[in-house]
């Protein structure tokens, strides 16, 4: 009888860790994981030792902003453009969060973007971008780096 005492142990610890390891970042409840075609390009290149996992969700952008603004930090890259908007003329909301208290996404390990529309793949036709895929959710990408592959401050 001791010895499934002893056997339970590791594996209350293993449960543990893996449940801790996954809540790195909270998904937004009812988001389902979105895995893009093959073929379909990708809209950021990842260095090596990153990941991105995509979510859609078609709850408002406003609502999934205000659940990651409980979590994370709200940092707005220098390089994103206010007010963008699609050939229809439908606008580009992006908001980006920092939950490991990184002040740049460059820095960080652990980051978010929520987008909506969710937009597949941008072509530049010259000095047009051509969007592909474009659907009409919210989406959550998820980007996490290993230490020691990116820069680090």
């Amino acid at each position: 009888m001791n010895h499934l005492k002893f056997a339970a142990v590791p594996l209350l610890l293993l449960a543990v860790a893996t449940a801790v390891s996954a809540q790195d970042v909270q998904i937004y409840p009812g988001a389902k994981q979105f895995t893009p075609p093959a073929d379909e390009k990708a809209m950021q290149d990842m260095p090596p030792g990153a990941t991105e996992t995509i979510y859609f969700t078609h709850d408002s952008y406003s609502k999934v902003v205000a659940f990651y603004q409980n979590l994370g930090k709200v940092r707005t890259p220098p390089w994103l453009k206010k007010g963008a908007t699609l050939p229809s003329g439908q606008p580009l909301k992006e908001t980006f969060f920092i939950f490991d208290g990184s002040t740049t996404l460059t820095f960080s390990k652990s980051w978010a973007k929520v987008q909506r529309p969710y937009v597949g793949a941008i072509d530049m036709e010259g000095a047009t971008p051509d969007y592909h895929d474009v659907r009409d959710v919210t989406a959550i990408f998820i980007i996490k780096k290993n230490p020691g592959e990116w820069p680090e401050r």
